[in-house]
């Protein structure tokens, strides 16, 4: 297992391209378009389902959860344990930075 150290570099390291992959498509002008349609279908569709994943492309909170499964899945990145427990803990501390 790695070090502490190690572990903590790579949690900062990961965290910066997903907040700025969340932030770049919930806020900037580049995705203004794709980002108004999801949050009139967020607020008109009928269906539950349909509302939360259309919202889930206007909130960057939200949207830094996916981003963080996809990045935690490529990288095969865990934290403090090498079972499940460190794919979980790295996922919700990846999220936090």
């Amino acid at each position: 297992m790695e070090s502490i150290f190690i572990q903590l570099l790579k949690l900062f390291i990961i965290a910066i391209p997903v907040a700025c992959i969340a932030w770049t498509v919930t806020h900037e002008e580049i995705f203004r378009e794709p980002r108004e349609f999801c949050n009139k279908k967020s607020e008109e569709c009928n269906s539950i389902l349909q509302r939360k994943f259309y919202y889930l492309f206007t909130c960057e909170y939200c949207f830094s959860h996916y981003v963080t499964a996809l990045f935690i899945f490529i990288t095969g990145y865990q934290l403090l344990f090498e079972d499940w427990r460190g794919y979980l803990i790295s996922f919700f501390a990846v999220v936090f930075i």
